[in-house]
């Protein structure tokens, strides 16, 4: 590093500021081993049957350039929208994919609206009062103690998110969060407290997702790969056999590694029961900003919870992203205004959050389509029929994991792996479910990258931790979730329809 600052400054003429030189040494090691990755020889094909399963070289690239975003990501040598966007410049100039296609694929993605409609309905909850509300209402019952509400939002998340999709969750209690945080004066980047709270709403929302197929997209494009691959009809109730047990079970577990690796400062926030009391009945009832914000708020979640059964209904399907942007525009219409100016509403959005998943889009969509995701799953997972059973189940739930650092949207992680996993359990004489099962589980588990997740860009965009603050964190969680996962289905399997032992 000190080499490397001397020919900086030879270049510039001016002493080099150390952090200066710290990026630039990762930016260019993330360019070596971007080009290290495409010019290594290409290694030799898998075989399904007679079905070849080769690397090309455009799997290479985008190998390459993935490998590239993560190290800026982890160490944020760049910004990490700045970063986004180059992935979808190298793919360009590599000749990967056409422009056009790569910015339809990241920018042109429905979650960018959600994520969109989602901030704006966190920023309404804030601007009318009602975060406020809920949370000194929510701390009458939890207390003072910072473990405990940490511990409180994690449980909720997780209950809710059952329900609701993780994404929505996280960007309701991402405004009650914030109001704990500043009125305890937490400052971010310097507070654990701020890190365990934001990251635990990040957790409490991804766990939940995996309990119910209602939980997820990917939970249900796991189930629909299943009865349309392999034949097989899996039920809501047999999900939640397994999920639901892998799900209680991260959560304490989850909590005590926050405590451990980021101890909160404060033993309790700075405000007594009485005065949060007397507080909250100085609010006197619900005000009419409030009041529209509630109505919108209440609205956006029957349409989640309906999902699919409210299209007769209304006429027209009612998608996850489609119904946050229509919150978002109740927000601005005469009789529910919170907003008064588009300006306002702007201020809250994270652009740059956005910036972030359309990028990873964008690549992991190019992860799919040039083959790289199948050979590398082919690869790994190849020789897993030989394997104890519960070892098989262990093999596919850390190969989704490790997939997930890469890929930005859970669906896709499904929409890659579950195919392959089913054909490859069929092709070996297993019980498609008892791999595909698990794998479903696992898509939703992206503890490890911010981009993994748009639910993870959520609290991320309050700026209480960095990336390689939730990574050092997500690989400890990873590791417990996919214990917790494995566990669940070992015992609770057969009431699942997969029983791994037969």
């Amino acid at each position: 590093m000190s080499r490397l600052n001397n020919c900086l400054t030879a270049i510039c003429g001016d002493r080099v500021p150390l952090e200066t030189a710290r990026k630039t040494f990762f930016f260019l090691l993330g360019i070596g081993i971007m080009l290290l990755v495409i010019a290594l020889p290409t290694p030799p094909p898998f075989y399904k049957g007679e079905e070849v399963i080769p690397l090309t070289q455009n799997a290479k690239i985008v190998m390459g350039v993935l490998c590239f975003a993560v190290i800026m990501w982890m160490t944020e040598a760049i910004p990490f929208p700045a970063t986004s966007l180059s992935l979808i410049v190298l793919l360009h100039i590599m000749n990967v994919d056409s422009f056009g296609n790569l910015v339809k694929a990241g920018l042109g993605n429905q979650s960018i609206l959600f994520l969109m409609g989602a901030m704006g309905l966190s920023a309404a909850m804030t601007e009318s009062g009602l975060a406020r509300r809920f949370m000194l209402w929510m701390l009458t019952r939890v207390g003072r103690r910072t473990d405990r509400i940490v511990l409180a939002f994690m449980l909720v998340g997780t209950l809710v998110s059952m329900w609701v999709t993780d994404m929505a969750v996280a960007a309701m209690l991402l405004p009650l969060g914030m109001s704990i945080l500043q009125g305890s004066g937490c400052k971010p980047l310097e507070s654990n407290f701020g890190r365990a709270l934001m990251i635990g709403i990040v957790w409490g929302s991804l766990i939940g997702g995996t309990a119910t197929p209602a939980g997820c997209g990917a939970n249900v494009l796991a189930m629909q790969y299943v009865r349309d691959i392999a034949k097989l009809d899996v039920s809501f109730a047999e999900w939640m056999a397994v999920g639901v047990p892998g799900a209680l079970l991260m959560v304490p577990l989850g909590w005590f590694c926050l405590m451990k690796i980021f101890p909160p400062e404060l033993k309790e926030i700075p405000m007594s029961l009485d005065s949060i009391r007397d507080e909250l009945r100085a609010l006197g009832g619900l005000k009419a900003k409030e009041i529209r914000t509630l109505v919108v708020f209440v609205v956006m979640v029957a349409l989640w919870l309906g999902g699919s059964h409210v299209a007769p209904i209304l006429g027209f399907k009612a998608p996850e992203a489609f119904v946050a942007l229509l919150g978002f525009v109740l927000l601005f219409m005469p009789g529910l205004r919170v907003f008064e100016d588009w300006k306002d509403a702007s201020r809250s959005i994270d652009w740059g959050g956005l910036i972030l998943i359309a990028g990873g889009i964008s690549a992991g969509m190019l992860l799919a389509s040039t083959g790289a995701a199948r050979w590398i799953a082919w690869g790994a997972l190849s020789e897993v029929g030989s394997l104890h059973p519960v070892l098989r189940v262990l093999a596919v739930i850390t190969l989704v994991e490790l997939l997930k650092i890469f890929f930005s949207s859970n669906s896709v992680t499904g929409a890659v792996i579950m195919p392959l996993i089913i054909a490859l359990a069929m092709d070996i004489g297993m019980n498609p479910w008892v791999l595909a099962g698990p794998a479903g589980i696992a898509s939703s588990m992206a503890f490890i990258m911010v981009t993994s997740s748009p639910t993870n860009v959520i609290p991320y965009s309050s700026g209480y931790f960095t990336i390689a603050e939730f990574a050092k964190s997500g690989v400890v969680m990873t590791i417990i979730a996919i214990c917790c996962v494995t566990l669940s289905v070992s015992v609770f399997g057969s009431f699942a329809g997969m029983d791994i032992w037969h």
